[in-house]
């Protein structure tokens, strides 16, 4: 990510990115509340490689998901793998993911979250043999919620700053 043409707003977007995925709720809020935790970096790495799949590394992307690892304290490369193959899908599609409507990439987005959520659910359980239950589903669900949002907040500010 090149800091030149605003690639400090690329970086800055996945730190805050970071910073919400670890974020912590209040000792007074329901524990329950956590489940509805959006998989952020997923969604910002998601807008980044389809407007411009040219400024997302590979390499760099890997990088945030072993950051991502040490983080969240899971196997080191799974959140890694996973951020990769949601940044090569877009890459692979990001011409026809541009033609789509916003909530015809909601429905995308959601399935990629969903996939990664199992993914990682599967990861974890094999090496610690914990059982999962439906809550698995509701952080694609709300990660699906918040892209529209997410999506026209992000593409106002590479407009307005002029990311290129």
């Amino acid at each position: 990510m090149n800091p030149g043409n605003g690639g400090w707003v690329i970086g800055l977007s996945l730190l805050a990115a970071l910073v919400l995925g670890v974020f912590h709720l209040p000792e007074w809020a329901p524990a329950w509340l956590g489940w509805l935790r959006p998989n952020w970096l997923l969604l910002v790495l998601f807008f980044w490689a389809i407007e411009l799949p040219h400024r997302v590394g590979l390499i760099a992307v890997w990088i945030l998901g072993l950051l991502v690892d040490v983080l969240y304290a899971e196997p080191l490369g799974l959140n890694g793998f996973v951020l990769a193959s949601v940044t090569y899908v877009a890459w692979r599609f990001f011409e026809r993911l541009r033609m789509y409507s916003v909530l015809q990439q909601a429905l995308l987005v959601f399935v990629l979250a969903l996939s990664a959520e199992f993914l990682r659910v599967f990861a974890i359980g094999l090496a610690s043999e914990r059982a999962w239950g439906w809550s698995v589903l509701t952080s694609p669900l709300v990660t699906m919620c918040l892209w529209p949002f997410l999506f026209l907040l992000l593409l106002r500010i590479r407009t307005g700053i002029r990311v290129e």
